[in-house]
C-alpha cells in the first residue's frame, strides 16, 4: 500500500497580486463566513468585499516585505514531516496556492492508497480544521483511503515546543510585573453558539497544560483577527492590551496561540499595530516568535501521524 501524508491551512497571498483572490475565495466559503444573506448572493458580495479590503490590506503585505511567508514556511514544515515519517508529504491550501484542489490531482495521479491528513491548526474549529477536512473529503474521498488528524491541541510535544518559546521570553522578567497574553485568532460568535463548535475550549486547554510550567506568572487569553461585519469572540487582543496596564503590570509578553508559523497575523497585526499599542500604552512588549521548524513542533506533527498510521 501506498501512503503519503497530506498538509492543509487556508493559506495566504505570497504577493501581492494574490490579496484579492484570496479574500474572494475566503469570503465566498459560506460555511466560514456567513453573511446572512441567501447562499446566490454570497459570491457576489464576497467579490465586493475582496475588491473593498485588497487597497487596505495591501500596504500591510508590502510592510511584512511584499507578502506573507506562511506558504513557504508550511512547505519547509512539509518537508522536515517527510524527513520525519519516512512518508511523501503534501501542502493543500484552501484559498491560495499551491491549491489544495491541485494537490490533490497530484496525490491521485501518483497512485497513492492512502493520505494521512493534518492541518497546520492544532485546535479544532468547524471553520477551519472542519473546512479543510470537507474540502480533502470533496477531492480525495471517493478516490482513496483518508485518515484525518482532527485535533493535536494537547500533544506533549507541542505543549512543550510553545514552553521552549516562552521559556526565551519570560526568563528575564518579573513575574509579579509581567502579565502573558495568549492571542488566538478569533471565530465568528455563531459558531459556539450555533454549531456549538469546541475552539475556545481548545485553546484554553492549551493555555492551561503550558502553563503549568510558569504557575508564577498571570496570564489571559484574547482573539485577533476580526473581519467583516459579524459578531466574532472577545476579548480583543487591543482591549486585553488596556486591562493589563490598567491592572499594573509593566510587561506584557504575547504568545500568538492558535499559530504554528509566522503570517500576517503576527507580523503585522501583533508586532506593528498591537506593539504600536503597546508601547502608547508604555508597556515592555515582547512577542514570542514562531520557529516554525523546531524539532519539537515537527516532531508534535510527526507523532500526529504516526497515530493514524497505528490505527
Amino acid at each position: 500500500m501506498r501512503e503519503a501524508v497530506l498538509i492543509t491551512y487556508m493559506g495566504a497571498p505570497s504577493k501581492t497580486e494574490e490579496i484579492k483572490p484570496f479574500l474572494y475565495r475566503l469570503f465566498s466559503d459560506r460555511d466560514l463566513i456567513n453573511f446572512g444573506v441567501p447562499p446566490f448572493l454570497q459570491k457576489p458580495l464576497a467579490y465586493l468585499i475582496a475588491t473593498f479590503r485588497t487597497p487596505k490590506v495591501k500596504p500591510q503585505y508590502e510592510a511584512i516585505g511584499g507578502g506573507s511567508p506562511l506558504v513557504t514556511n508550511s512547505l519547509e514544515q512539509a518537508e522536515l514531516i517527510e524527513k520525519e515519517t519516512g512518508l511523501k508529504t503534501f501542502v493543500g491550501m484552501l484559498y491560495s496556492e499551491p491549491l489544495l484542489e491541485k494537490t490533490a490531482r497530484k496525490i491521485t495521479e501518483n497512485g497513492f492508497d492512502r493520505i494521512y491528513h493534518l492541518t497546520l491548526y492544532p485546535q479544532f474549529s468547524y471553520g477551519t480544521v472542519g473546512a479543510c477536512i470537507r474540502d480533502v473529503e470533496k477531492f480525495l474521498k471517493e478516490k482513496l483511503e483518508v485518515k484525518h488528524v482532527k485535533s493535536w491541541t494537547l500533544n506533549p510535544s507541542y505543549i512543550q515546543w510553545i514552553r521552549e518559546l516562552l521559556k526565551g521570553e519570560l526568563s528575564s522578567l518579573n513575574p509579579e510585573e509581567t502579565a502573558v497574553l495568549f492571542s488566538a485568532h478569533s471565530l465568528p460568535k455563531y459558531f459556539v453558539e450555533e454549531k456549538k463548535d469546541p475552539y475556545p475550549k481548545e485553546v484554553e486547554a492549551t493555555v492551561k497544560e503550558v502553563m503549568k510550567a510558569f504557575p508564577q506568572f498571570n496570564y489571559r487569553i484574547s482573539y485577533q483577527s476580526k473581519v467583516g461585519p459579524i459578531e466574532w469572540l472577545e476579548p480583543s487582543t487591543e482591549e486585553e492590551l488596556h486591562r493589563i496596564k490598567e491592572e499594573g503590570f509593566k510587561s506584557v509578553v504575547v504568545f500568538p496561540i492558535s499559530f504554528v508559523s509566522e503570517h500576517i497575523e503576527t507580523l503585522y497585526e501583533l508586532d506593528v499595530e498591537y506593539g504600536q499599542v503597546a508601547k502608547d500604552l508604555g508597556l515592555n512588549y515582547r512577542r514570542v516568535k514562531l520557529d516554525h521548524r523546531h524539532p519539537l513542533l515537527i516532531r508534535a506533527i510527526s507523532e500526529e501521524i504516526d497515530k493514524l498510521r497505528k490505527e
